[in-house]
């Protein structure tokens, strides 16, 4: 008698039961059992099937509404309110003359009719350019020159007549006329980018443009892809004059007691956690206990700029505007001596990795009503950063002095605190409780007024 054989597919869908794990189950039960689950297994089918057959219609109907709103969307792109005008002009003689019988509203419909019939000649697609554009330097600093070189190549082997293409260049746009085209031939053009502002500028689609002489259609085709070019604030090299604090702070003994350091305090009973390399054999042996040497922290030289983003610090745009270059050139200059230094802001902190980095970042500064005061600044940097050594605020000059002596308040009596006004009073150095402050209009003044500070 052959050996009997059951279906896998079952097995994997059945849980066995207890007379199942017992040995074999009755016929009973399981036709039962099969009774029991055909209609739910159907019910689940059916509703799936269901699913998947609704599924395809609803993304037809979304197909077929978007074929149909596709020419409407197009005609809106296309038609200038010029042109919409002239259409309801059209109509508008139309309907005159059918109603009314006049000869001169019929003349007048012919006439419109013409012009925009007519009109949709000048979108017959020319096309057959090759066109590029190239930003010669991607980065560059306020009042530098930013220069575009855009090229424009015929590939066929027909002449391409006169076009004329746009190229948006941040809120504006350049417009210019390429001229007839020969087979091979390119036409080159520059165009130099105005950079009296910090911030980051797009450039560029190229546009072809093509447009009916009355101006009742246009249609752009965009033949490029945008580019950003960085706008750098300016900054200023500052030499030996940061550099030299740094280096006097950097290892002066503080009051903080540390396990390891390389500055001496006394010994100590040892207790469960400490380095045993730190352990006086010599004083043990002569007093009979572990004893452990204890150091004093040497403090580190790092710096936190913490510049002030607040728009009632500052009496305009370019008082701001000063103040981020002072920043910048503090936080750079600490970068490329491979100090530690942080960036705050009220809005977060910038990027210190590398001054590439922190320069793309700062495009992006602006000043807001909303932002905190200076003294909170103050706080909150130095509530994230004890660690900091010297800390630069950076600030306008409407900031009172009783903000400034609250900010003093606020951070440790280990860091060296100064604060750099920016604005319109020359350079002078005051005091704002025990904060040095120092007001300066360019900057210019920034080695001095460091010197003045510090």
């Amino acid at each position: 008698m052959p050996p009997r054989t059951t279906s896998p597919t079952p097995a994997r869908q059945a849980r066995p039961g207890p007379a199942g794990r017992a040995g074999a189950s009755s016929p009973k039960s399981s036709a039962a059992s099969a009774s029991a689950v055909s209609p739910a297994s159907a019910a689940s089918s059916a509703s799936a099937s269901a699913a998947l057959t609704a599924r395809p219609a609803r993304s037809r109907l979304i197909d077929a509404v978007a074929a149909v709103l596709r020419p409407l969307r197009w005609l809106l792109h296309t038609i200038t309110p010029i042109g919409w005008g002239c259409l309801v002009l059209l109509v508008a003689c139309g309907l005159t003359g059918a109603v009314m019988g006049w000869q001169e509203a019929w003349s007048a419909a012919i006439v419109v009719g013409i012009v925009v019939v007519s009109a949709w000649l000048w979108l017959v697609p020319r096309g057959g350019y090759s066109v590029s554009h190239n930003l010669l330097e991607p980065r560059v600093t306020v009042g530098d020159h930013a220069l575009i070189r855009l090229t424009v190549t015929n590939p066929r082997p027909r002449p391409l007549l006169p076009s004329r293409m746009e190229m948006p260049v941040g809120p504006g746009r350049a417009v210019f006329v390429v001229p007839t085209l020969t087979p091979r031939a390119v036409h080159e053009r520059g165009f130099v980018l105005p950079t009296q502002r910090r911030g980051i500028v797009t450039v560029g689609p190229v546009l072809a443009v093509q447009r009916d002489p009355v101006g009742l259609l246009q249609r752009e085709r965009s033949l490029t892809t945008p580019q950003h070019i960085h706008i750098h604030p300016r900054t200023l090299r500052l030499g030996t004059v940061l550099h030299g604090v740094l280096r006097d702070i950097e290892g002066a003994v503080t009051q903080d007691l540390s396990s390891s350091d390389v500055a001496f305090h006394a010994l100590r009973d040892y207790v469960p956690g400490d380095d045993r390399r730190n352990v006086h054999w010599r004083t043990t042996a002569r007093t009979g206990r572990l004893m452990v040497r204890q150091f004093e922290e040497t403090r580190r030289s790092s710096l936190l700029v913490l510049l002030s983003t607040r728009q009632d610090d500052y009496a305009g745009e370019e008082d701001f505007e000063t103040a981020v270059s002072i920043a910048c050139s503090l936080t750079m200059d600490a970068i490329q001596d491979g100090r530690e230094v942080r960036f705050i802001t009220q809005i977060g902190a910038l990027p210190t990795s590398s001054s590439l980095r922190m320069l793309d970042t700062s495009c992006l500064l602006s000043t807001g009503e909303d932002d905190v005061s200076c003294d909170l600044l103050v706080r909150h940097a130095c509530t994230a950063h004890p660690e900091a050594s010297i800390v630069v605020l950076v600030t306008g000059q409407q900031v009172d002095r009783a903000t400034l002596a609250r900010a003093r308040g606020l951070a440790p009596l280990s860091m060296v605190a100064v604060t750099l006004r920016a604005g319109q009073q020359g350079l002078s150095r005051h005091h704002a409780g025990t904060m040095p402050v120092v007001d300066m209009d360019r900057l210019e003044q920034l080695p001095t007024a460091l010197r003045r500070a510090l």
